[in-house]
Parts: C-alpha cells; sequence; structure tokens
C-alpha cells in the first residue's frame, strides 16, 4: 500500500517543472500536487517502510539509515527551492511527514491553508543564510583577548612584581583566569556578529554550535546563525560578512557564509 510523503509547501502558478531528484525511497519520482493557490512537493512511498512507528524506531536505532533519510529529504526540498533563475519561497516541512492518501493530504493542506498563505507571503523575496564561525587558533584568539582584556593585563602587572617562586604558584590560576575571560569574549564577539548581521537582515536565529563530528572540520564551532535576507541585499549581507571575518581571522577565528538555504529556521511547520 503506498502514501505520500510530503516534503514542502510553495506557492502555485509557476512553469511546470519536472523533478530531476528521486523520491525519499530512492525510487518514486517527485511531483506536485496543488490546492487553492498552494502546491504540495510529494512522492509516493510504500507504507510498509515508511510507517510512521517504523521510522520512529529506525530514527531511534539506525543513525545512518536516519542520516542518509535526511539527505535525500533534503535534496527534494533544494531542487524545489530552485526555479528557472530564481529562488522560490517555500516551507520545508519535518523529516517523515506521511498521509495515507491525497484526502488526508488536503485536509491537512485546507487545516493550515491560512498559515501556509501568511509564512509563504511573509518569505516572498526572501532568503535563508547560514553564518558559522569557528576557532582556528585558540593561542591567537587567547593571546588577543589578553591584549585587550584590562583586568588580564592587571592581573599580569602585579604577577611580574611577585618573587619568582610565587609567580609560579600563581600561573595556574592566571592560566584559568585568562580562559574564563576568552570564553566571555568569544560570547561578546557572538553578540558583536549577531547585531552586524542583523543590520542587513530581517531576522537573525541563533542556533547551539554544532560538534566536530557533525562539522567534519578540526576546529570548534563557536557562532551558529541564520539570516533571512531580502533579494536585493544579498550582495551588501555578503559583503558585510567578508568585513567580518577580516575583522576576527586577525584573532584567529574564521567565519562561514552558506546559502541560500530553505527557510527552516523561519518557515518550518509541523503536521
Amino acid at each position: 500500500m503506498e502514501g505520500f510523503y510530503l516534503y514542502c509547501v510553495r506557492k502555485s502558478g509557476g512553469p511546470s517543472v519536472g523533478f530531476a531528484t528521486k523520491g525519499i525511497d530512492e525510487k518514486g519520482e517527485v511531483f506536485t500536487r496543488t490546492f487553492q493557490g498552494l502546491e504540495a512537493v510529494i512522492s509516493r512511498v510504500p507504507l510498509e517502510e515508511f510507517d510512521s512507528d517504523i521510522v520512529r524506531n529506525k530514527a531511534r536505532n539506525d543513525l545512518s539509515w536516519i542520516k542518509n533519510m535526511a539527505v535525500l529529504h533534503e535534496a527534494v526540498i533544494e531542487e524545489a527551492m530552485r526555479g528557472p533563475g530564481e529562488i522560490l519561497s517555500l516551507i520545508p516541512l519535518k523529516f517523515g511527514t506521511i498521509f495515507k492518501d491525497e484526502h488526508a493530504l488536503e485536509a491537512t493542506l485546507a487545516e493550515h491553508y491560512e498559515q501556509f498563505q501568511e509564512t509563504l507571503d511573509r518569505l516572498t523575496g526572501k532568503q535563508e543564510w547560514g553564518v558559522k564561525a569557528y576557532l582556528t587558533d585558540q593561542q591567537m584568539f587567547e593571546q588577543s583577548v589578553k591584549e585587550d582584556n584590562a583586568a588580564i593585563r592587571k592581573k599580569a602587572g602585579e604577577m611580574a612584581g611577585l618573587p619568582e617562586g610565587m609567580a609560579f604558584l600563581m600561573e595556574e590560576e592566571f592560566n584559568d583566569f585568562v580562559s574564563r575571560e576568552a570564553n566571555k569574549a568569544l560570547d561578546l564577539l557572538a553578540e558583536g556578529l549577531t547585531e552586524s548581521l542583523g543590520r542587513y537582515a530581517e531576522a537573525v536565529v541563533l542556533s547551539p554550535s554544532l560538534g566536530k563530528e557533525l562539522t567534519g572540520k578540526r576546529e570548534p564551532m563557536v557562532f551558529n546563525a541564520a539570516c533571512l535576507v531580502r533579494s536585493g541585499t544579498i550582495e551588501e549581507f555578503r559583503e558585510a560578512a567578508r568585513q567580518l571575518l577580516g575583522e576576527i581571522r586577525e584573532k584567529g577565528l574564521d567565519l562561514e557564509v552558506s546559502g541560500p538555504w530553505p527557510a527552516y529556521h523561519f518557515a518550518t511547520l509541523e503536521k
């Protein structure tokens, strides 16, 4: 028995273009169904493989399976977002949004119709961009903190006036103090990045920093933001990010800008 897997919802009315990407089961074709000006991007899936209980069990017990499914899910949404010569506004649905038949799908579209329309209207002409900062040189960053931090300079001066033996005993305490001040400096840097990016974005959403096992990088992530940017100001936004990179690179950090992405942080709705 087949059901319908829903990837995202967008406005209808654009040119009818087939999808090159296969569905979540890597077999079914991706296609659309329209409903009062909305367009649902879907594919057929075998319910015996994608029943909600089966999906939940696999998600808990098979990380490689869920990672592969997430990649397939994302690939369809990204293709749906990229119309001929333009970036389309859409609402990405969470992984595993499945309906037993078209009637159930249409009922959900009808139930959330106003919310879908309002969200799509709000997102029209805007794109989501990701900005992440990484600490590439811990020593360089701590050195910059030492130079800029009056409390550290004061403690260093006090230690310089102590006898050598006593100064040695206090060195560990001093290093711990520097580490705490460096963490505070990272918090202030994140605040500064958020404020600067906010001048060029309609909204900025902060997310927890991702671990190395997810980023695939050796350097720790220290800032993770999603920015909603008007299409007409993308270059200004990217130029502002380049300037921020120049500022923080001297302190041992790197800045990574990516996009456009489906508006997960500004439009995701649940079934």
